[in-house]
C-alpha cells in the first residue's frame, strides 16, 4: 500500500521520471503531467497527497498554476513545491508567499527529497526540512556551490541507473518468459499437429479398409450377377433349342 500519490508537472519527461523514481523510494506513486492544464484534469480525476510544479511550462506557468490551485478550495491544502531550475533568493520568496510548501532544484538531493516527504506525510508541516536552491557565486569556483550541484547531478545519475537496471532486469525478465511462452507454445502446436496426423492417419487407415472391404463386396455382387447371367444365357438357349426341334 503506497504512501501517498504525487503529482509532478513538467514539461520534461527526463525530470518526471527521475523525480518519480525518486518518489517510489518513499513509497510514493507518481503521475506525471506534461503542463499546467493536464495537471488540472488529472486533480479533477483523481486525488493527490503532493504536487511539484515546474516553473517554465507551456502555456501557463508555474506561478500561475500556483495562485489556482490555492485559490481551490479542493486543492489549497495540498502541500506544493516549485520544482524548477532557477535559483535566486527572490524566487524562493516569491513561491512561498504565493502559499508553495517550499522551492527545490531539479539537481536536488534524494535524502533531502526523502526526509522532506516523510516530515509531510507525518503531519509536521514546520518541520519541513528547507531545500534552497543553489546559488551561482559570481566567480563560479564557490566550493560548496559547486559541491551541491555535484551532489545533485551524482544523484541524478545515480537515479538514471538505478531506472536503467531496473528497466533491465525487467527486459529480461520479460524476455525469458516471452521466451518460455514461445517454447510452450510451440511444444504445444507440436503436440497438436502429432495428434493431428495420428488421427488423420488412423482416419485414412479406416478409410481405406472400409473401401477395400466395399470393393470386395461390389466384387462379390458382380461374380453373382455374372453368374446369374451365365445361367439365363443357358437357359435361353435350352429353350431356343427345343423351339428348333419342335418345328
Amino acid at each position: 500500500m503506497p504512501r501517498g500519490h504525487a503529482l509532478i508537472v513538467d514539461d520534461s519527461s527526463t525530470a518526471r521520471i527521475i523525480l518519480a523514481r525518486m518518489l517510489e523510494k518513499a513509497d510514493f506513486t507518481a503521475r506525471g503531467a506534461a503542463s499546467a492544464e493536464e495537471g488540472f484534469k488529472m486533480l479533477r480525476a483523481e486525488p493527490y497527497d503532493l504536487i511539484f510544479l515546474d516553473h517554465l511550462l507551456p502555456g501557463m506557468n508555474g506561478f500561475d498554476a500556483l495562485k489556482i490551485l490555492k485559490d481551490d478550495p479542493d486543492t489549497r491544502d495540498i502541500p506544493v513545491f516549485m520544482y524548477t531550475s532557477q535559483n535566486a533568493d527572490k524566487y524562493l520568496e516569491d513561491a512561498k508567499a504565493l502559499g508553495a510548501a517550499g522551492v527545490i532544484s531539479k539537481q536536488v538531493d534524494r535524502d533531502q527529497l526523502l526526509e522532506m516527504v516523510d516530515s509531510i506525510l507525518a503531519g509536521r508541516d514546520d518541520d519541513i526540512p528547507l531545500l534552497p536552491l543553489p546559488k551561482e557565486p559570481l566567480n563560479g569556483t564557490d566550493e560548496a556551490s559547486v559541491s551541491r550541484r555535484l551532489t545533485g547531478r551524482l544523484s541524478t545519475l545515480e537515479i538514471a541507473y538505478e531506472d536503467t537496471h531496473d528497466e533491465l532486469h525487467q527486459l529480461r525478465t520479460t524476455v525469458a518468459t516471452l521466451q518460455a511462452q514461445i517454447e510452450e507454445s510451440v511444444d504445444r502446436r507440436y503436440r497438436r499437429l502429432r495428434l493431428l496426423w495420428s488421427v488423420t492417419l488412423v482416419g485414412l487407415v479406416a478409410v481405406a479398409v472400409y473401401f477395400s472391404l466395399e470393393l470386395a463386396q461390389v466384387k462379390q455382387v458382380l461374380n453373382s450377377v455374372n453368374e446369374q447371367f451365365t445361367v439365363i444365357q443357358d437357359i435361353i438357349a435350352q429353350i431356343v433349342g427345343i423351339d428348333g426341334q419342335g418345328q
